[in-house]
């Protein structure tokens, strides 16, 4: 009967000593989780200081580098989107990337043009006399337009031209290029034609226009490098020399092209 007694009396002692280490152990356990999530906010806090606190960029020593990245900030992202988008086929991203340099190439190129031309000679001011006598009557006509009058022909409206589009194919109209990826390459160039212009515009001067003409479509392909090795896979041409110059130099090894403008995005 004692024996029973006491084996009882262990059996209920080993529960109550379970138990109690049941309890010690999710103490613990819970003692481990608010540690870890007040080292999570703790190191968070000194990543967002340091970052706070870090020393802003500085400036190239040519006006039309700082400015290109000015440009890139705003434009890589959009254009990461968008290649990124395009998997199914390898021929998609190549066509997107040449109708897309082609596009920047076809709306810096005018700007470039009117910024070297001379300006008009002599004074422009001069006044402009405009008689108004007695004439012909259909000279005081004012046409506002087809009326639906018997014996009119009805005017034939011009089909719009998509500024956008024509820019990114005008030259490359006898290649044989993926629509896909032409038409995404549309999307994106009508995002950011403006930021393009607006920036570029700000240079006058022609050394630091040609740098940003350059550099501007060097950094996409250093960039759109990036974006294909993401991909795993190599993509070829388009290319300009500056890129090819600095992907030669720069072969085997693991630093980042000189060439390349970093940005945080």
């Amino acid at each position: 009967m004692i024996e029973r007694q006491e084996i009882i009396e262990e059996m209920m002692l080993r529960k109550v000593i379970r138990k109690i280490i049941e309890n010690t152990k999710s103490e613990i356990k819970q003692e481990e989780l608010l540690e870890e999530k007040y080292l999570r906010q703790l190191v968070r806090k000194v990543i967002l200081l340091e970052k706070a606190t870090e020393p802003e960029e500085a400036p190239h020593e040519k006006t039309g580098i700082n400015v290109l990245r000015k440009t890139l900030k705003k434009i890589i992202p959009q254009i990461q989107d968008a290649y990124m988008s395009l998997t199914t086929d390898k021929a998609q991203r190549d066509s997107y990337m040449a109708h897309l340099i082609n596009g920047m190439d076809n709306l810096l190129a005018p700007i470039e043009a009117n910024a070297q031309a001379p300006g008009p000679a002599g004074d422009v001011s001069e006044d402009v006399d405009i008689e108004i006598g007695d004439g012909d009557e259909d000279n005081k006509f004012i046409d506002i337009g087809d009326l639906g009058l018997p014996g009119e022909e009805p005017d034939v409206e011009e089909p719009e031209v998509d500024d956008a589009e024509v820019a990114i194919t005008k030259g490359l109209e006898d290649s044989e290029h993926d629509e896909t990826g032409r038409n995404v390459a549309l999307g994106t160039f009508k995002q950011i034609q403006n930021t393009i212009a607006d920036d570029f515009g700000e240079l006058a001067g022609d050394e630091d226009r040609e740098l940003y003409h350059d550099y501007l479509k060097t950094n996409i392909l250093l960039y759109r490098d990036r974006f294909e090795d993401s991909l795993s896979t190599n993509l070829p041409a388009p290319t300009t020399p500056e890129y090819e110059a600095q992907k030669k130099d720069t072969a085997g090894i693991d630093d980042q092209p000189d060439d390349l403008i970093e940005i945080d995005f």
